[in-house]
């Protein structure tokens, strides 16, 4: 009886041991997953922001890569999705700075003449409330194109270094591709139950926000590009191309974009002494900007956002500020994530205290 006992406690911390010792080495791996983890984004880090680009290129690129997939191998379907991705990205880049550069003479133009009727109008100096000639304004605007040239002079010196990072990009994009969701269900079985349910949740709003990022946006834009070229040509100014450009490319910035386009033109007329283009501008002009704000946004988004737009600028114009041009796809993804977070320790702090109530009230 005694050895029986005896040998049943021997057993019993012999198995309390063995788990202590898996429990010890489950830790080592991830401690040592977690270095490595840690180890590649110090070295990588300067690429960090091309590799987040990618992935959310990635992620809304996915319902086109599972569509292909029906057809052609994920490979194809992958590098499909990837040449896709950059012929768009390259018509719309190299076409917007093609009319930008065609048209810099008529920037300059325009610019001037503003500046000369503001300073005709107010007796020879500009005398709004600011201490400032139209001299010093002229050398300033002066200055800033010679800026902008010594910047593009260097941006031409980069070009190698441009052109890495272009490759850097489009593999990534390829892998998160073919490979990030399978990646992604491979780290969801292998958590537990309640976690995967939060992970999925964080997943389904990033998802949502860079829907909202890049489709919602981009077709927002082509709308706008389009509804532009009719008014402009109504308008009469000529370079109904480069307006419509610029229409385009400022509606990326959410409800702003058109404003600052539309002021620019007004002040042009004003100087012109056009009061037909004046007019034009705010009441025709405007109800035509309002139009993808206020009608097609909402109906694009539906409610596949369920984040407050005012949280969203909030991530789009701080995410810019503070990171950069990449802060215009984080910036609006970690305001969404940091809500989910919010939702969700609601939900499962929520959902535990009113357990604890019925237990108590039962009891």
């Amino acid at each position: 009886m005694v050895l029986s006992i005896f040998f049943s406690l021997v057993h019993h911390y012999r198995g309390a041991l063995v788990q202590q010792r898996d429990l010890i080495e489950q830790w080592l791996i991830v401690l040592v997953i977690a270095g490595i983890g840690v180890l590649t984004t110090v070295a990588f880090f300067p690429l960090l922001g091309i590799v987040l680009f990618a992935l959310s290129i990635a992620m809304v690129s996915m319902p086109l890569h599972r569509r292909f997939q029906r057809f052609m191998r994920p490979s194809i379907s992958a590098m499909l999705v990837t040449v896709c991705v950059g012929l768009v990205l390259t018509v719309c880049t190299v076409a917007t700075v093609a009319v930008l550069v065609e048209n810099s003479d008529f920037i300059q133009l325009v610019v001037q003449t503003v500046l000369n009727w503001a300073v005709s109008s107010q007796g020879g100096s500009i005398s709004l409330g600011i201490p400032i000639d139209a001299a010093q304004i002229t050398s300033g605007v002066n200055d800033l194109i010679a800026q902008f040239t010594t910047s593009l002079k260097s941006w031409i010196e980069q070009i190698p270094d441009l052109l890495m990072d272009i490759v850097i990009f489009f593999l990534a994009l390829y892998l998160f591709l073919e490979q990030g969701e399978r990646l992604w269900l491979e780290i969801l079985k292998n958590i537990p139950a309640r976690s995967r349910r939060v992970a999925s949740r964080f997943s389904e709003m990033a998802v949502d926000t860079m829907y909202s990022v890049y489709v919602v946006h981009l077709a927002i834009a082509v709308v706008t590009f389009f509804l532009s070229i009719p008014f402009f040509m109504v308008l009469g100014y000529g370079h109904v191309l480069f307006f419509a450009v610029l229409c385009g490319v400022f509606q990326l910035v959410p409800f702003l974009g058109q404003t600052v386009i539309l002021l620019f033109v007004g002040g042009y007329a004003l100087a012109l002494g056009d009061v037909r283009g004046i007019l034009l501008v705010i009441f025709i002009g405007y109800p035509i900007a309002a139009v993808p704000d206020v009608v097609m946004r909402p109906l694009l988004m539906g409610q596949k956002m369920q984040v407050h737009p005012a949280i969203l600028f909030i991530g789009f114009f701080g995410g810019i500020a503070v990171m950069g041009a990449i802060g215009f796809v984080l910036g609006p993804l970690l305001m969404a994530l940091l809500v989910a977070a919010y939702k969700i320790a609601i939900e499962e702090f929520g959902a535990g205290r009113e357990g604890d109530k019925d237990n108590n009230d039962s009891g």
